[in-house]
């Protein structure tokens, strides 16, 4: 039984790659046995890629014609991207371009284009997570996660990839326990081996299980958390809900940042997918190497970083390893129903307005409050009341308030924070 399953496993990715038009298989491949690569292996490996890339990238982009040296480049952000968009598109790349997103950490997220290389490594890393994990390709995944990871208006062919790669999605926009108890129900029914989603969510539903709904999950292997911190605390409220290992994943798409927990919870970063360095304040700036289409050269990532100095891991990879990501945790918006809605909400309600700069989101036990700053010279204000409304119909608050162009709270260290609980203190 087992030759059997495992080989429906490998048709279902394989059937993955011909729907999507990728090479999540043949990029995984790669990704495995690099792993156990030596050191200087992988360094002569990223090298050789990024040589090439820089030269595409000179030749075929406006942006870059000029470039002579990496040193030289100026750090990139999301406003010079905005601003000169076309810039960073090669004139020379004939294949199908993708319209991304970031998750707008800081409140405003990046379009940008991907390529079909770039997303079949993307998958792959995710993948070598669930792997270490205990995943086997063809195993039931549950995905529980917000507009980054999971489109809840999502397409057709989208839905279908996800039937072939054999995951079911759980949206992380409203855990209030009625569809906290149908998540837990359905994920023990359905025999999922490994669950991927945000940090807190997961410790939102573990919380549940522990306190008010206890589950057990014969056939879970382990569970997987991205996109936010994942604190030690919450690594061991989650595992003492669903008695598996939980394993970190941490990745960046517009900058091929893709990194992984092993057996030993050493987090490694691929440097086969990114060219990388971290400057003196901690952050992290990287290039795809495998986005040839939309070049983005030492980008910054927006996230802080600690690397470790130990070159070696018992699990024998020889990847960087990250010895932490400094970051924020997302927060929760809870309306006067007690229902649990994650902060993403807002970043897939807005990302696909470019008059929209940045925003932020104040609420406390009676109001709801959204601060947008905006380019009133593309829409007037009564443009953006319509967002006003969908916080209506999906939010119970005694008042829903509208601000264009005011001033946002700022923490202690200056940050921007784009989902406050003003009942709480600002940290």
């Amino acid at each position: 039984m087992k030759p059997i399953y495992k080989y429906i496993g490998i048709i279902r990715i394989y059937l993955v790659d011909l729907l999507g038009g990728i090479a999540i298989s043949k990029a995984l491949s790669e990704l495995s046995k690099q792993q156990y690569f030596s050191k200087e292996t992988l360094h002569n490996i990223q090298e050789e890629k990024f040589q090439r890339l820089f030269n595409i990238a000179k030749s075929t982009t406006v942006f870059y014609k000029n470039a002579n040296t990496y040193s030289e480049l100026a750090i990139l952000t999301k406003d010079m991207v905005r601003a000169q968009f076309d810039n960073f598109i090669s004139n020379t790349y004939k294949r199908k371009l993708y319209t991304k997103a970031t998750g707008g950490s800081t409140g405003k997220s990046l379009v940008y284009y991907s390529t079909a290389l770039s997303r079949s490594y993307l998958w792959a890393g995710i993948i070598l997570s669930w792997i270490v994990a205990g995943y086997e390709k063809g195993d039931k995944i549950a995905i529980i996660a917000g507009s980054a990871l999971i489109d809840v208006k999502s397409s057709f062919k989208r839905k279908i990839f996800y039937k072939f790669l054999n995951v079911d999605t759980y949206s992380a926009y409203k855990l209030d326990e009625l569809n906290m108890t149908l998540y837990i129900d359905k994920i023990v029914n359905s025999k999922v081996k490994i669950i991927y989603g945000y940090a807190t969510v997961l410790d939102r539903l573990a919380t549940f299980i522990n306190t008010k709904h206890p589950a057990t999950f014969p056939a879970l292997k382990g569970i997987v958390s991205t996109a936010e911190i994942l604190t030690e605390q919450m690594r061991q409220n989650i595992q003492a809900a669903f008695k598996v290992d939980v394993y970190n994943q941490y990745g960046c798409n517009e900058a091929g940042v893709s990194a992984f927990e092993c057996e030993y919870h050493q987090m490694h970063l691929i440097n086969t997918r990114s060219y990388f360095e971290v400057d003196m304040e901690g952050s992290l700036i990287s290039t795809d190497l495998s986005n040839e289409g939309f070049i983005m050269i030492k980008y910054l990532t927006g996230d802080k970083v600690e690397m470790s100095e130990e070159v070696n891991c018992k699990c024998g990879r020889h990847y960087p390893i990250i010895k932490k990501v400094i970051g924020r945790i997302n927060d929760f918006i809870i309306d006067l129903n007690k229902n649990i809605v994650h902060g993403s909400f807002f970043h897939f309600l807005f990302r696909n307005d470019n008059s929209i700069k940045q925003f932020q989101v104040q609420f406390d036990h009676n109001a709801i409050n959204i601060f947008l700053n905006v380019n009133l010279s593309i829409h007037d204000k009564a443009y953006y009341n319509r967002y006003l409304d969908e916080v209506k119909k999906n939010f119970k608050f005694n008042e829903y308030n509208l601000y264009i162009n005011s001033s946002f709270l700022t923490s202690s260290n200056a940050k921007h924070r784009h989902i406050i609980n003003t009942s709480e203190p600002v940290l």
